[in-house]
């Protein structure tokens, strides 16, 4: 290996690019854990010095072992010259320890000028900067390692006061540039800081989706400011959606805001304000609500008849009445949990809407019909508010992405319900419909704590055992399949047993990647579609057909996703 790979520079004549290089690499470079390393370092070093002197003499370098050492004659007597020092003939340089003393001088000016409790202008910063980079010390390493280390901790330390000299320190020693595996732990900070800052200057900017956010954290917002109540887009919405950004992503930022004015914000938001849609909403139904019972007095019925359907006038008083619902229901529930049940709940507390919904799907074909409907339709709606409420409490980013795919997976088992719906009895089709959008919509909902209990509190053994499991039922339930071909008082409950191992499936298919997914959803729809076309076109294909090969065609697709993930384990 060349010295340059050592010292991962590209070979070059610059002795301060070399000696730069050689302080990166002595951070992350112990000599009491790898004494190899290190003289292999050392020796490196050493040899592109000597690389480069030969190209380039350095300058700086040369004047300073000029001035310390005496000039020889060629005999090899010292040679003192008699007599005052020639004007043209510039000063002697420093020795060492005066260069040092000088460079801790400008240190200690900078620090102070970071420290005074007035704030520096940012010009005298500059220039304080200027002149510890440009001290001649820094040419020895041991002298610039330090500065480095003492630098980047005054940097983190006396943010945001700081902020302006990050972007001069980082190109000075090239912390922007350096890799991963030549950083400490420190000079990471400081990059990180640095990449902050760049973000923070793009909220400023007025193209920025947070620009109007940005601006309203510069001071305490107005409880009852119309701007913040009614303006669309919701800036309260935004206000809370920058807070959590800038603390999951940029935590740096939070010292370069007013620490009161963050509180009286929290505050604010905490307090669940009404979004704009619905304020909005509350305040035009009135209005619609009287247009609706206007036009009920005075005009006829056949007046009523005639013109465009009158109904719609109540949409927004439904649609208002239904976020008052969730507000009252759901929202206000939620902030009352996380201060008094703050994040102690058991598995079965934050999951327990997860069975209920399963069960009402064989509950809806047990209950007698006129039973079953009601019983169906209120535990759902427990269900749904369930996972809803725990969902925002345990896992406020609501894993929209997990939401979306779940959804998305339920697409082929709603379409072969809808298919074959006409083959159950029709008294039990209400509260069995009911039953799976129930479980459909919880497991949807919920889907960040589900995918967060499936693969962070349930070890990797006992998933794969539990996707045994899951194997053993949809072979089970691919015979009952074949049963209820012949047998209709199963087809039923072998509708209702494909439905459950299709609702159990979600969450562990979300381990499936991106190929894998493409090529099972074609082979689904693909088999779906050539049911359809032969059903259409020569008529070779009847409903109970759709029901046998549909549901085995959804089966194996269970199948081959539980193979898929037995057969690579960091997927299961």
């Amino acid at each position: 290996m060349s010295p340059w790979d050592i010292l991962a520079l590209e070979p070059t004549g610059d002795q301060l690019a070399i000696r730069r290089a050689y302080a990166r690499r002595l951070k992350v470079t112990n000599p009491e854990d790898d004494p190899d390393g290190f003289q292999a370092l050392r020796q490196a070093y050493e040899q592109a010095l000597l690389h480069a002197r030969r190209q380039v003499p350095d300058e700086s370098v040369a004047a300073a072992e000029t001035a310390e050492a005496p000039p020889h004659a060629v005999d090899g007597t010292s040679e003192v010259p008699a007599g005052p020092m020639p004007a043209e003939v510039p000063p002697p340089e420093p020795t060492v320890d005066e260069a040092v003393v000088r460079h801790v001088a400008l240190c200690n000016r900078l620090g102070d000028l970071l420290s005074t409790q007035s704030p520096a202008e940012p010009a005298a910063l500059k220039d304080a900067l200027a002149a510890v980079l440009a001290s001649p010390a820094l040419i020895h390493i041991d002298v610039q390692n330090r500065t480095e280390d003492w630098l980047a901790r005054l940097l983190l330390s006396t943010a945001p006061r700081s902020d302006v000299l990050v972007p001069v320190a980082s190109a000075h020693f090239r912390w922007d540039a350096a890799k991963a595996h030549t950083q400490t732990p420190l000079l990471a900070a400081v990059q990180k800081r640095g990449r902050d800052l760049a973000f923070l200057a793009k909220l400023g900017g007025r193209d920025h989706a947070y620009a109007a956010a940005y601006r309203l954290l510069q001071a305490p917002p107005s409880r009852y400011s119309p701007r913040l109540r009614l303006s669309l887009p919701d800036l309260a919405k935004d206000v809370r959606s920058l807070m959590t950004l800038i603390r999951n992503d940029y935590p740096s930022l939070r010292a370069n805001f007013d620490t009161n004015v963050l509180a009286a914000w929290e505050a604010y938001l905490a307090a669940e304000p009404v979004s704009a849609g619905l304020a909005w909403l509350l305040l035009a139904t009135p209005l619609f609500l009287a247009a609706y019972v206007y036009l009920q007095v005075n005009l006829s019925p056949e007046d009523l008849a005639a013109a465009w359907p009158v109904g719609f006038l109540l949409i927004p008083p439904l649609l208002a009445a239904a976020g008052l619902v969730y507000r009252l229901g759901v929202r206000m529930p939620a902030r009352w949990l996380r201060r008094r049940w703050a994040r102690d709940a058991g598995p079965a507390v934050r999951l327990g809407w997860a069975p209920l919904s399963l069960a009402l799907i064989p509950l809806a074909l047990a209950l007698p019909p006129s039973v079953g409907i009601p019983v169906t339709a209120a535990a759902a709606t427990l269900a749904l508010w369930w996972a809803g409420l725990f969902q925002m409490v345990y896992a406020n980013d609501t894993s929209r992405q997990a939401v979306r795919i779940l959804l998305a997976n339920s697409i082929p088992l709603v379409f072969w319900l809808f298919w074959i719906g006409s083959l159950l009895p029709a008294a039990q089709v209400p509260a069995f419909a009911v039953a799976v959008a129930g479980a459909l919509l919880a497991t949807s909902i919920g889907a960040g704590l589900l995918t967060r209990w499936w693969y962070g509190e349930i070890e990797q053994p006992r998933r794969r055992r539990i996707l045994a499991g899951l194997a053993l039922a949809a072979l089970l339930t691919m015979g009952l399949l074949f049963a209820a071909d012949t047998a209709p008082g199963l087809l039923p409950w072998a509708v209702a047993a494909v439905t459950l191992v299709q609702i159990l499936e979600r969450v562990p298919s979300l381990a499936l990647s991106g190929e894998a997914a493409k090529r099972r959803y074609y082979a689904v729809w693909g088999t779906g579609v050539a049911l359809r076309v032969a059903h259409t076109m020569a008529s070779a294909v009847d409903t109970r057909d759709v029901l046998l090969i549909g549901g085995l065609v959804l089966m194996a697709s269970v199948l081959g996703m539980i193979a898929y993930q037995l057969k690579r384990p960091q997927a299961a």
